[in-house]
């Protein structure tokens, strides 16, 4: 099998043989602001005291009761401790940002770098290293022969192989999945959108998404942060999610009249008014959580979007054109929208639960172990 190393994963592995720490230590230096702030505050409080009673030119005179130094000694303390969150704040402003400037360098920079330093020398460099990413780690848990290569040069789509992410990979996953070809496919899971960071990954056998139910057990259930709300029934909007270029590409439909279509079998069936979403970037688009949350939506369409296990946690069901997760409890064609799924979803959370996996799971192995023992 052939593990695709695209240029942001060769990136990031020449970024960690730079020692930051040891950049950090020599360009970041503590700052004792605090400590001298508070030292300053207490003389200039001393020294009034000393004027107060005329004792201008007599040596510091200093309560010495227990109580007083204690509250001396834990002032200091807290300015001290202040000092130390403030420098290690630095320490990591300076490593993320200096990382950020190192890697997009060495990125925009590769062909020299690969040029000048050995492509193969680097790729083996890379696979002997502790270092550890996606498509290397999860790579070699599926198969310990795996060879690694540049996502660009692997041409015999035959070829049983490893990708991650769409983007770069268009045309190789839609020949992959017309010819029925072997792979293994890393990208998002589906409910990062209850996180407040990414956290959830899917690993597919041969297709983008696995939408067959099998049996899993409730035990992964702890990992959701909430549940789906009750089915909401009687809204009015069909909200019909527009596939993106790559979407529309996998699934040989036309984007330019593809909502058209929709929207024309949809009146056979219902008089219900239509909203499309059209397919933007993901800092331009408004919070579909919140939209679905607060608006009066009946039912949300798409092709196979991920927009589908929003609207299930928001109750509103969906229908789902093609393969995704949530096929087993959405409806799967336009004529089903007087006929939704409304029931219950115990069995397709524990199974949702076992088709997403963290990024330890599928560097350590338990993810394979998961799909090989529960996905048919």
């Amino acid at each position: 099998m052939k593990l695709l190393l695209n240029d942001k994963e060769i990136a990031n592995f020449l970024v960690s043989l730079i020692d930051y720490y040891a950049l950090a230590r020599k360009n970041v230096q503590m700052k004792h602001s605090q400590i001298e702030e508070f030292t300053n505050t207490f003389l200039e409080k001393e020294a009034g005291k000393k004027i107060k009673h005329g004792l201008k030119y007599a040596k510091p005179k200093f309560a010495a009761t227990n109580e007083y130094k204690a509250k001396f000694y834990e002032k200091i303390k807290k300015a001290v401790q202040r000092d130390v969150e403030n420098y290690y704040s630095e320490i990591k402003n300076y490593l993320s940002e200096k990382r950020n400037s190192d890697f997009n360098t060495i990125h925009k920079n590769l062909e020299i770098i690969l040029t000048r330093l050995g492509k193969q020398n680097i790729i083996n460099s890379y696979k002997k290293s502790d270092y550890q990413n996606f498509v290397k780690s999860t790579g070699f848990q599926l198969d310990n022969n795996a060879v690694m290569m540049r996502r660009h040069e692997f041409t015999d789509y035959t070829q049983d192989c490893l990708i991650r992410n769409t983007v770069g990979n268009e045309n190789l996953l839609v020949t992959k999945v017309d010819k029925n070809y072997p792979m293994w496919f890393i990208d998002s899971g589906y409910t990062n959108f209850l996180e407040p960071r990414k956290t959830w990954h899917r690993l597919v056998r041969n297709h983008l998404h696995y939408g067959k139910f099998f049996d899993a057990p409730m035990d992964r259930l702890q990992n959701f942060k909430s549940f789906p709300r009750p089915w909401r029934k009687g809204g009015e909007i069909i909200y019909i999610i527009e596939p993106g270029p790559f979407a529309a590409s996998i699934f040989h439909c036309n984007l330019k009249t593809w909502k058209y279509e929709v929207a024309r079998e949809l009146r056979k069936y219902t008089d219900k008014r239509i909203v499309f979403r059209k397919k933007a970037p993901l800092r331009q688009r408004p919070s579909l959580t919140k939209q679905l949350m607060n608006e009066d939506y009946y039912c949300v369409v798409s092709i196979n979007s991920n927009a589908a296990t929003e609207a299930i946690w928001a109750g509103i069901p969906a229908i789902t054109l093609d393969t995704h997760i949530t096929n087993p409890v959405t409806k799967n064609k336009l004529s089903d929208i007087n006929d939704l799924f409304y029931g219950n979803l115990g069995s397709w959370l524990a199974m949702l639960s076992y088709s997403q996996f963290t990024k330890e799971e599928l560097m350590n192995g338990k993810a394979k172990e998961i799909i090989g023992k529960y996905h048919v």
